[in-house]
């Protein structure tokens, strides 16, 4: 009897179960079906532009520092105590400038007792040769007086080049950017006293890479410089491209030089950016550099299908609250710097191109233009599953409001 129950029980259930899926489910499914069609996803809003015409310019762009082509290290050539130094670091100088002093002292007692000596063999060799005219002496002894005197006289040059030796003096006109030596140093022939450059002579030196730039920078080529100390532009040239490549980096040197007016404004080593300008088109077609979707070596753009001609009916139309569709095209690119890319095919002056919110797109996904900055940007950066979530939810609160109105 228990058993026989247990069977009862089990069929009833089985009943309720197939009652279950028989009419109401039906009627379940129609509802969520209108539910789904009802919370169709709302339109991923996006921002846009048209594209714009004008000049671009493609640059090679690099850092380097400012270099000083005719710079020298003065060294001292003489030996011993440093009385004065006459100079300072940023004094401009020219050639021939007593830099510093050494003591004199020793080689001046020096000279003096080699040139007392000078006179008495310049003596004995003016006594000497009139006796062998009149044949008072040997020849032989004229000879010796004759050398003697001669010995005598380089032994008092060289004094004379020491003593010069001991002031120490500037090798070209420039600016002073280091000293070394100190007054009451001791000073040792070959040690650095100073660093001379001349600022007429700054150049800059970049390394452009043998395998993608090399080809197309050209001696007179036109440059664009920034330096972190200088808030203005300045502009340089290509002078002069070095024939050898570096086998280490596969790099080539390449020498720039700075415009006249700019070489007062340059510090020796300050840290420049370059860009070379390796090409420019006068009227290029262009949209923002971020613009562009690049997915398995290919280059996109989504172009805003709208119902009329122009940038400000696309506006109005969202305005309105009319759906707009992101197409995907594909578009071939030409030159491009650090904003801009040019656009050679895929995209017409009259398209309405999405500059932010791209990245979520998928192809012919249902936009909205919209101005709000911040909401776009956080979205930008969430997946397309859930930027379409976010934007869903933003559309059900929207609802909300209007029903509890």
């Amino acid at each position: 009897m228990a058993t026989g129950s247990r069977w009862i029980g089990f069929a009833l259930i089985a009943g309720a179960l197939a009652g279950c899926t028989g009419g109401a489910p039906a009627a379940n499914k129609s509802e969520a079906q209108a539910k789904r069609v009802d919370q169709k996803p709302a339109a991923i809003p996006v921002e846009a532009q048209l594209p714009v015409r004008g000049p671009l310019s493609e640059y090679f762009e690099t850092t380097t520092r400012v270099e000083a082509e005719r710079s020298v290290q003065v060294t001292s050539e003489g030996v011993g105590k440093c009385l004065k130094v006459l100079v300072d670091e940023g004094d401009t100088v020219t050639k021939g400038d007593v830099l510093a002093e050494l003591d004199t002292s020793e080689i001046n007692t020096q000279l003096s007792a080699s040139r007392t000596q000078l006179a008495k063999a310049k003596a004995d060799y003016e006594r000497a040769r009139l006796s062998v005219k009149e044949g008072l002496v040997a020849p032989v002894e004229f000879e010796n007086a004759k050398y003697a005197y001669e010995q005598q006289q380089a032994n008092v040059e060289q004094l004379e080049v020491q003593l010069g030796n001991m002031t120490v003096r500037a090798p070209l006109s420039g600016v002073v950017t280091k000293k070394m030596a100190q007054a009451g140093q001791i000073v040792s022939s070959g040690s650095p006293c100073f660093e001379i450059i001349d600022p007429q002579s700054y150049v800059l030196n970049v390394n452009a890479p043998e395998k993608d730039y090399l080809s197309r920078i050209k001696v007179g080529q036109k440059a664009k410089v920034k330096l972190d100390s200088l808030d203005e532009e300045i502009a340089a040239k290509v002078r002069k491209i070095n024939p050898a490549v570096d086998e280490t980096t596969g790099t080539v040197k390449v020498t720039l030089d700075v415009e006249k007016s700019a070489l007062s404004k340059l510090r020796d080593n300050a840290f420049a950016r370059v860009n070379v300008v390796l090409a420019t088109h006068e009227n290029a077609l262009m949209v923002p550099k971020e613009a562009i979707v690049e997915e398995n070596a290919r280059r996109y753009v989504f172009v805003v299908q709208r119902p009329a001609a122009g940038e400000a009916a696309a506006t109005d139309a969202a305005a309105e609250g009319e759906t707009l569709i992101a197409r995907r095209n594909e578009v071939k690119t030409g030159l491009e710097d650090s904003v801009h890319v040019e656009i050679l095919e895929g995209v017409a002056d009259a398209d309405v191109v999405v500059t932010v919110g791209q990245q979520t797109l998928k192809p012919d996904a249902e936009v909205k233009l919209t101005t709000t900055q911040e909401a776009l940007l956080a979205k930008a950066a969430l997946p397309a599953e859930e930027a379409l979530a976010a934007a869903e939810e933003e559309h059900g609160k929207e609802k909300a409001e209007e029903a509890g109105r």
